[in-house]
């Protein structure tokens, strides 16, 4: 995917290896419970065979060259009729909230995978996160199911 700068100044584009630091930067912002699940970042961009393993990709949203908001875009190896993508942790940098960049890059997402043949997008949002909710019905996702999460605590306080 090519850099495009959309309304307001934003340029969305597919991250490098340059912009761990952004990256890392903007995932302290994130509201959900697992943001601090350990993620290596430099897999993001190693040399993985994408016919047995998932590729994973992360685009980031710049105003006047500054990241601002990124997303991630998960892809399953192809299966014999149809391809999935995943996305997850669309953040986006409080003082830039309410201005449209999650949407910008959402719609770079969709782009991205009608480009690539991807069959369906799939994501997982909180219940309690309803701007994000709005946003995601606003593009056409649709509620598939809910589940409930649950966790065993193995060590430390009870």
């Amino acid at each position: 995917m090519s850099e495009r700068e959309l309304t307001g100044g934003v340029v969305i584009r597919q991250a490098a290896p340059d912009d761990i630091p952004a990256i890392d930067a903007l995932d302290r912002y994130s509201a959900s419970p697992l943001r601090n699940i350990h993620q290596d970042l430099q897999k993001y961009f190693g040399s993985l065979d994408p016919s047995m393993h998932e590729l994973n990709l992360i685009f980031l949203a710049e105003v006047a060259g500054a990241a601002v908001g990124k997303a991630e875009l998960v892809v399953a190896p192809p299966t014999l009729s149809t391809q999935i993508g995943y996305i997850k942790r669309v953040i986006v940098h409080p003082d830039y909230r309410g201005q449209g960049i999650a949407l910008q890059l959402m719609k770079a997402l969709i782009a991205f995978s009608r480009e690539q043949s991807i069959s369906f997008l799939d994501l997982h949002v909180f219940e309690s996160n309803l701007s994000a909710i709005r946003l995601y019905e606003s593009l056409g996702f649709q509620a598939e199911h809910r589940e409930i999460y649950y966790r065993l605590k193995l060590k430390g306080e009870q």
